[in-house]
């Protein structure tokens, strides 16, 4: 058996875990989730991942070896340099990770993109493994997305390949973050239907709320669901249409909510069905809203394997 710590760094909270690999077997030992830095500091950040680091450790038997440690970082990532090029969450530009880090451990470290770090995790430890060629898509307080072809990455010229969050649904739709409008990360996230829900209600409902009024089939969250489950459904069947993969697996905060959601969202996917070929299968993640935390702590592992 092996072990890794993985790191989660987002805009609001950093999550760790430590992980046990047995081949193709992942399993999370602890979970622990800290606030990030209020002001976005940099060194105060990287220092609090270093401290939760060590928290992680100390769960570790004395006999038991850790194999290394893997971070994922929201943002552009040049994975090569241990860089975070740009982060729009902490405001961030051309963050070098692995300097920061690296003076504190005596074991390898490895970046990823947070959401291609989700993909890692159900590709090689999760529902995916029995497929070739996929999408994984994130949805949480965003939606991001990694195509998978050939169990390769697809990163892009650029490293920004699928952006799903910002492909375009509803040319009149509201403003998006990235300064385009009607993206579908502003029509069908964890995001989107907060912000529905203060729009209608006027006051702050989070998104556990939504979704458990909505099963219970409360108004307006019922239809905030169903709205947001609608624009989902169109960018879903686009995404099939365009790159045909054999499944889309989904993840991310929102799918929490499980098959009641999952549901909601396959109903208007079929709508949206091009008449001459089966929609692939819509799979919910095996690790949810922890895939970006397995996968990253899958990188010692499966680098070392040479998985990847």
């Amino acid at each position: 058996m092996a072990y890794s710590i993985g790191i989660d760094l987002g805009g609001t909270k950093i999550a760790g875990a430590l992980v046990s690999f047995t081949g193709e077997e992942a399993e999370v030992l602890v979970y622990e989730k800290i606030a990030v830095d209020g002001q976005r500091r940099v060194e105060r950040v990287f220092n609090d991942i270093s401290e939760l680091v060590y928290s992680l450790l100390g769960k570790l038997g004395k006999e038991e070896k850790l194999l290394g440690l893997g971070i994922a970082c929201p943002g552009l990532v040049d994975v090569e340099r241990g860089v975070m090029v740009y982060s729009e969450n902490l405001n961030w530009r051309n963050v070098e990770v692995a300097s920061f880090l690296d003076p504190h451990f005596d074991f390898p470290l490895f970046i990823e993109h947070d959401v291609r770090s989700g993909a890692i995790a159900e590709v090689f430890f999760g529902v995916g493994r029995e497929y070739r060629n996929l999408v994984y898509l994130s949805v949480g307080t965003g939606i991001a997305g990694t195509l998978v072809w050939e169990r390769h990455i697809i990163r892009g010229v650029r490293g920004i390949s699928a952006e799903f969050g910002h492909v375009v649904i509803n040319p009149g739709g509201p403003l998006c973050r990235c300064g385009n409008v009607g993206c579908l990360e502003t029509l069908a996230s964890g995001g989107a239907m907060e912000r529905e829900a203060y729009h209608v209600l006027r006051q702050v409902v989070d998104g556990t709320t939504i979704m458990q009024r909505a099963k219970e089939g409360v108004e307006p969250f019922s239809r905030i669901v169903d709205r947001a489950a609608h624009f989902l459904g169109i960018g879903l069947a686009n995404i099939a249409q365009i790159f045909d993969p054999e499944v889309i697996i989904i993840g991310g905060g929102v799918a929490e909510a499980g098959d009641f959601w999952l549901e909601q969202v396959y109903r208007h996917y079929q709508v949206h069905q091009f008449w001459s070929f089966p929609l692939p299968p819509l799979l919910l993640s095996r690790f949810l809203g922890k895939a970006s935390v397995v996968g990253a702590a899958g990188l010692p592992w499966l680098k070392k394997a040479k998985f990847l």
